[in-house]
């Protein structure tokens, strides 16, 4: 399966758009639905978010990250780390259903580790 095909599954009603980066800040893929803002653009700050949260997680003693979130009155940011070069990010509509996201992203997180791999 692509990864565009699975970026898509990973984008029901709720979601906005789903896409793969890497930590040096280049989207892989997209897959934007209806986003206002350009996802491609965002591609460094998300992989900033995810190292800011694992410079966090080792000054708590925390273990490794597994994932961000980030949630205001709009919208939802769901951040996975994949690998240590790439990470998928889930963007939800208000009230998005972030559990559910998770889920999704579980079950089908091997594949997209062995599509980057």
């Amino acid at each position: 399966m692509s990864l565009r095909t699975i970026l898509q599954e990973l984008t029901p009603d709720d979601a906005q758009a789903a896409a793969v980066g890497s930590m040096d800040g280049t989207m892989v893929q997209a897959v934007v639905k209806d986003l206002e803002s350009d996802l491609g653009r965002m591609g460094p700050d998300l992989a900033t978010l995810l190292k800011v949260g694992a410079f966090c997680a080792r000054k708590l003693e925390g273990g490794e990250v597994d994932s961000v979130s980030l949630s205001t009155d709009r919208l939802s940011l769901l951040v996975v780390a994949l690998t240590p070069e790439h990470f998928l990010v889930i963007v939800l509509r208000a009230g998005g259903n972030v559990a559910r996201a998770r889920l999704a992203i579980k079950k089908r997180r091997s594949e997209l580790v062995e599509l980057l791999t």
